[in-house]
């Protein structure tokens, strides 16, 4: 089972459409609990948090230090940490079975971001995973799939992990048009 950990910035109606997408894992058994990561909760992040029985934590400071703060109330080994706006497309729930199915702690998980537009676009979306692999920092708008044993008190990954692209593209709605 997956802790589903939301570093949020600020009031984002994306969130909506993560947390509706993300429906169906709870639904399946996958997902056993959602934590919201924020330095400030407003009404409407409160009410769409309650609606979806998220755990809420109020914690500042960059994404980094959010999703070490969501890791602490989570109640699973494994996070997926996913940027509000992100949702997927194909048969995620089955996708990440399987890879759970056969992964170690050091294995660390990417999503990939379903690129669409331009070619540009559709290069850049191709290579972020690329570049966080050569880089060792993720970019936020990707899904990060980690085992709480990989992640270090200062707040980033530990070194000795195993990059590994999750199957399942993931579209990021914020860039919708």
């Amino acid at each position: 089972m997956i802790s589903l950990i939301l570093p949020l910035t600020h009031d984002e109606p994306a969130l909506l459409d993560t947390l509706s997408a993300c429906v169906a894992g709870v639904a399946e058994g996958v997902i056993r609990d959602a934590v919201l990561v924020t330095p400030r909760l407003s009404d409407s992040m409160e009410r769409m948090s309650d609606a979806a029985g998220c755990k809420v934590v109020i914690a500042e400071g960059p994404r980094n230090q959010l999703i070490s703060a969501g890791g602490q109330a989570a109640r699973s080994d494994w996070w997926l940490v996913l940027t509000p706006g992100m949702i997927p497309s194909g048969p995620w729930l089955s996708d990440l079975n399987a890879y759970l199915a056969i992964a170690e702690p050091i294995d660390i998980g990417l999503t990939r971001l379903a690129g669409r537009g331009s070619l540009f676009r559709l290069l850049k979306a191709g290579l972020l995973p690329t570049f966080a692999r050569l880089t060792g920092n993720p970019d936020p708008r990707l899904g990060l799939l980690v085992h709480r044993s990989m992640w270090g008190d200062n707040h980033r990954l530990k070194p000795n992990h195993h990059w590994v692209t999750l199957p399942t593209p993931w579209h990021d709605r914020r860039k919708a048009g």
